[in-house]
Parts: C-alpha cells; structure tokens; sequence
C-alpha cells in the first residue's frame, strides 16, 4: 500500500484548471472574469431573484491519477484579508453549485478522471456590494503530488491558489421603482408643460378687464373678466369640476333669471372677445369691442340687456 501511495505521488502530472469561458486574458497571472451579478431592493411586489454566475471549469488527470485516486480532489472558495491569510466564502456571502446542485460548505468535489465542471455562483445577501477577488484553493488534495506544476508545500501555503477568480456584485436601482420613478417625472413634466405652455395656446382667458350688464331696470352688474377662459349667462346653478378649472382653467359665470337660455363669451384678443348667442337670443354683433357698447335681446322674452367691454 505504502508503494502504491508512493507511485502516485511521484509519477503524477500536473492538474490543470482553466476557464474555459470568454477570452484568455494577455496575463496569464490575470484573474478570471466570472460574471457580474446586478441585484436591488425590494419594492411594492418587485423583488430581485439572484442569478447563478456559471463558468466551466476544466480537468487535465493523468492516467496514474484516474487509476489510483481513491478519493475527490476537493475544491473551496477563499478571500484573502488584508494580511494575505486567506478566508473560506461563507454561505451567507455566496453559494457554491456543481451541474445545478448545491455544495454543502462551498466545497467542490472533483472525482478522478472528471473532464469538467459546470460551476455556479449565486450571492446571498451578506456579499458586499464591489467587485470580489476570490480563489481557488485544495482543502483535500486526494493524494496529488502536483497541482497546475505546484508541488504539495506551495499551493497548501497560506496564500496560494490555485485559480484566482473575479466576480462583481453590482446594486441597481429596483426596475420597478425606476419605471414608477421615470413615470412619475413624465408625468410631472408633462404636467408642467401642459399648464405653462399648451393649456394656454389650447385654452386662451380673456385679456380684457371688466364686462358690464344692465337692463332692464333693476338689473346691473359688473365683473371682472381677466384671468378666465369663458363666460357664460345662465339661469342655472353653475358647477365647475376642480379638474376642468386646474387643466381647462376657470370658467366665470353670470346668474339671473334673464338668460332662459345660456350665452357664451370667449376670448378673442387685448381689445374684443367672441359672442355666442343661441336661437332664442339676438345679438348688435359676434365681436364686442371695448369701451362700445351693445345690445342682447332675449326673443322669447323680448328684454333687452346692454353689455359693455372695458
């Protein structure tokens, strides 16, 4: 048994790991690229599912490994500290698979005469959030005199490897919040514009004063007109939606028992606004002028009332 064991440690060749995917870095002391995971907080019911990082890991055994190992080379993941003394990966940092099953400890068994593995990293929350330089390492060398041409003394020293491997844990903004967050700016934006730009070109107000109405006897009445986008005369209760004064803008109404039917008046420029009269009601002209004054009559009723711009 003692010479077999001997045989083996002597007439091994190397064991080589190489990754098998994406371009071969120029430094070949370079560690590997193995991927980027890019994970972020919970928001409403939008929650980040870890991705597993995979790479396929390659083996080179010689025939005097594949006929007398008779045990896996085991393999784990470490950091190394600021010291250079390295660090097993814990579970609460990463998880380790082998073909879509979980290692138990992080550790990879490697049976002799294996050609490759399918190795997957997922990063559990404790995993800071940077780019992490992690390292192959033998925690059970199954008997091998060499490994990648390091003899026994140098890959088992306190920071040897084996491999060295790069993987980037990378914190984005949840893709829901960022939707609801681009939304809520489109939104505003497009609220914004709409009240300082297009509700004025779509819904103009009056830029003229006062408009005055009086007869007949008793009836006389003065108001204020700048800063609306109609008025109407009516002899109904008016009701204007909140919504329709803030994106339509405020509408001024007259009151009175006179306007059996209702009459409309609209801006039209500085110094003249826009008469709508309905069948029931006649009118001296379409466009009022200031400081002129004119003449509505109700032809049901056959009252006259003036009317004057200023």
């Amino acid at each position: 048994m003692c010479s077999k064991r001997f045989l083996i440690l002597a007439v091994l060749c190397p064991l080589m790991l190489l990754a098998s995917c994406g371009k071969k870095a120029e430094d070949p002391n370079a560690p590997t690229r193995w991927g980027k995971e890019n994970y972020y907080d919970k928001f409403l019911w939008k929650k980040h599912v870890p991705d597993t990082l995979y790479r396929t890991i390659e083996f080179d055994f010689n025939q005097d490994a594949k006929n007398y190992m008779d045990k896996p080379l085991r393999l784990g993941l470490f950091k190394k500290t600021d010291s250079g003394k390295m660090l097993p990966v814990t579970e609460s940092e990463m998880e380790v698979f082998v073909d879509g099953q979980k290692c138990p400890n992080n550790i990879i068994d490697v049976q002799p005469g294996t050609d490759q593995l399918k190795v997957g990293i997922v990063f559990n929350p404790e995993a800071e959030n940077k780019v992490h330089h992690w390292f192959f390492r033998a925690v059970d060398d199954g008997g091998l005199e060499r490994i990648n041409d390091m003899d026994p003394d140098t890959y088992q020293a306190d920071n040897a490897s084996l491999m060295d491997i790069e993987v980037d844990k990378n914190k984005v903004m949840n893709p829901l919040a960022m939707g609801t967050a681009l939304t809520t700016l489109l939104l505003l934006a497009s609220l914004l514009v709409w009240l300082f730009v297009m509700k004025a070109i779509f819904f103009p107000t009056f830029r003229v004063g006062k408009i005055q109405l009086s007869d007949p006897v008793p009836y006389n009445t003065l108001k204020r007109m700048r800063g609306y986008r109609k008025m109407i005369l009516t002899n109904k209760q008016p009701k204007q939606g909140f919504f329709d004064k803030v994106f339509a803008g405020k509408i001024l109404y007259e009151v009175n028992d006179l306007w059996t039917s209702e009459v409309v008046i609209e801006p039209k420029d500085r110094n003249s606004v826009r008469l709508r009269c309905p069948k029931d009601f006649m009118a001296d002209a379409r466009v009022l002028k200031k400081n002129q004054e004119y003449t509505i009559q109700n032809m049901t009723t056959s009252t006259k009332t003036k009317i004057k711009i200023s």
